[in-house]
């Protein structure tokens, strides 16, 4: 299992995954942190909805509240990243040579996602740092105060992290259960996109109480530590669901499908 891990390490340590993906999500988190400030107590719908009041950017875990409009943005950008991982295994035809070197297929869906979370991880860590720094700078040019800040700034961070990156992985895995299914990174982008974009808004809009057990609803939920309608053991449930459902399909189409290409 290690060698797994370790081949799939190898092969994400190229310029374009760690710039395309850990990059992004920095970035991601950088914007999002000036966006909240800059629009903090507005109201809207959709993403505006967890922009943060001037009292919670005040509050003592203010500097992670950029994160929440990030969490989708991220959990996307990890869908990406996951699903191009699995996708690139069949065009490129290396998936029968892995195949033949490990004949146990559950070892390298599990080593492949094993690595995939350890690089999540990495990003998320780093999302989360660039959401702080990015605070630190913002508050004294929107007069934010800063003074509660300095209690339990790192049990914050810790809290921070750990949210950000259960929602970032479940994206993940769904994303390498599309291109798993699909043999595609392109499609498992546009669905993971699309879906979040348009269908869930969509459906919405004509059913406010669907908003309680959908994906990107709940895994925003889970990347904020909770929200007033769902709080965050009710979205850990869910996001748990999300992920067993999306593994156990994983590994049986894995086992399953037969590899000649």
């Amino acid at each position: 299992m290690l060698k797994v891990i370790k081949s799939e390490l190898i092969r994400l340590n190229r310029l374009s995954f760690i710039i395309g993906g850990i990059g992004a999500m920095a970035a991601f988190g950088s914007i999002a942190t000036i966006i909240g400030f800059a629009a903090a107590g507005r109201t809207g719908v959709g993403p505006g909805a967890y922009i943060p009041s001037e009292a919670a950017l005040a509050a003592s875990d203010g500097f992670t509240a950029g994160l929440a409009l990030a969490a989708n943005l991220i959990g996307i950008i990890a869908l990406s990243l996951w699903a191009i991982a699995v996708a690139s295994d069949y065009s490129t035809g290396l998936i029968r040579l892995l195949a033949q070197a490990e004949p146990r297929r559950w070892r390298l869906l599990v080593g492949k996602a094993l690595a995939l979370v350890l690089y999540t991880l990495a990003g998320t860590l780093v999302a989360t740092l660039a959401a702080y720094g990015t605070a630190l700078l913002c508050a004294p040019f929107f007069d934010v105060s800063t003074a509660a800040w300095t209690t339990g700034t790192l049990a914050t961070l810790t809290e921070a992290f750990r949210n950000l990156s259960l929602s970032a992985t479940v994206w993940g895995v769904i994303g390498l259960l599309i291109a798993l299914l699909t043999r595609s990174s392109g499609v498992a982008i546009a669905v993971g996109v699309g879906y979040v974009v348009v269908f869930e808004n969509m459906i919405v809009a004509v059913a406010q109480d669907a908003s309680d057990w959908l994906l990107g609803s709940t895994l925003t939920a889970l990347a904020v530590g909770g929200t007033p309608a769902i709080p965050f053991n009710s979205a850990l449930q869910l996001g748990a669901a999300y992920f067993l459902g999306s593994v156990v399909i994983a590994m049986a189409v894995m086992h399953f499908r037969e590899i000649t290409y």
